[in-house]
Parts: structure tokens; C-alpha cells; sequence
């Protein structure tokens, strides 16, 4: 078998670019989010533009962010499990043609039953050793950022924009008539 493993490889660069791309718009969606929700930073003008926001644009827009978080979460899932499917169709058939290397190398004519299950054994082994560092590699890569996005989301649908008050004109009666009335 070749000195390169492929399990040490893979758990050293789990998410190729394009998935640590939508992972990162994933986080920054839902900071911003968060911060617009627990802190309170929800714009009520965007003075470069013009635009004054009323308390339904507010909804509106609060509703428009939790959709794209919304968005980067199912892409970032669609992307993991691809490259989690690709990432096991490789890893099996470089694993299975350096072992039929190593049976040709060793004088074996035919890949046999007890090849098979030599191979199904150092698979399962190295499966076991990698798991522990697989599974906290998931939780960080995946779970933190679903997990903190679903917070976000929840806390921009639940947030209640504040309702812009209409001030009555109060209307001041001249100070003469009631100085006249008194009299």
C-alpha cells in the first residue's frame, strides 16, 4: 500500500473552497441577523440611498434576510453531503487499487475472498481510528454554523419590528381668548 493516507488527507482539508465559500456567507448572513435582532441595529433609514424604512419594509426586510439564511443553509448541506458522497467513492477506490498493488506485489494471482476480507478489515480499522477526529471536524464545520443559522432565522421571524407612532398635531389655543374668557 502507498505511504500516502487517505483518511489523514481528507481530515486534514475536509471542505474544498467552493463549500467554505458558502459557509462563510452563511455565517456572516446570520451574524448580521443576530445582530439586527438581539442588539437592536434594525435600520430604520439608509440616508446613502434615500430610504426610509416603515415598519412593515422593516418585516419585510427582516423576512427577506431570514430567507437567504435560509438559503445558505440548505446550500451549505447540499454541498457537505456531496463531498461527503465523493469523499467516500474515493477514498474506497484508492483504498481498494492500493491493496490490489499490494496483492499483485506479493506474488497473489487472483483478488480473492481472503483479500476481500483483509481489505474490509483494514478499512474498518482505519475507519475506526479516524472517526473520533471525523465526527468533532463534522460538529465544527457543520453543526455550529446550521445550528447558529436556525438561531438567526428563528430570532428575524420572531422579532417584532417597533411600530412607527403618528403623533396627533396638538393644536394651541391663542392665549388672548382665554384671558378674555376670564374677565
Amino acid at each position: 500500500m502507498s505511504d500516502n493516507n487517505h483518511f489523514s488527507d481528507r481530515l486534514r482539508e475536509p471542505l474544498n473552497e467552493t463549500t467554505r465559500k458558502v459557509r462563510r456567507n452563511l455565517m456572516a448572513a446570520s451574524v448580521i441577523g443576530v445582530v439586527l435582532t438581539k442588539v437592536g441595529l434594525v435600520p430604520s433609514k439608509i440616508s446613502a440611498f434615500g430610504v426610509e424604512f416603515t415598519s412593515a419594509n422593516q418585516q419585510a426586510l427582516m423576512t427577506l434576510l431570514a430567507a437567504a439564511i435560509g438559503y445558505f443553509a440548505i446550500s451549505f448541506l447540499v454541498y457537505v453531503y456531496s463531498e461527503l458522497t465523493a469523499w467516500q467513492i474515493v477514498l474506497t477506490s484508492k483504498e481498494l487499487e492500493d491493496f490490489k498493488e499490494a496483492s499483485k506485489n506479493s506474488g497473489a494471482r487472483m483478488f480473492g475472498t481472503a483479500e476481500d476480507y483483509k481489505f474490509r478489515d483494514h478499512i474498518k480499522h482505519i475507519h475506526f481510528k479516524s472517526k473520533p477526529t471525523f465526527y468533532l471536524r463534522l460538529m465544527v464545520e457543520l453543526l455550529i454554523p446550521l445550528v447558529f443559522a436556525a438561531y438567526s432565522v428563528v430570532s428575524l421571524i420572531n422579532t417584532e419590528t417597533p411600530k412607527t407612532v403618528q403623533l396627533k398635531p396638538v393644536v394651541q389655543k391663542p392665549a388672548n381668548k382665554q384671558i378674555n374668557q376670564d374677565k
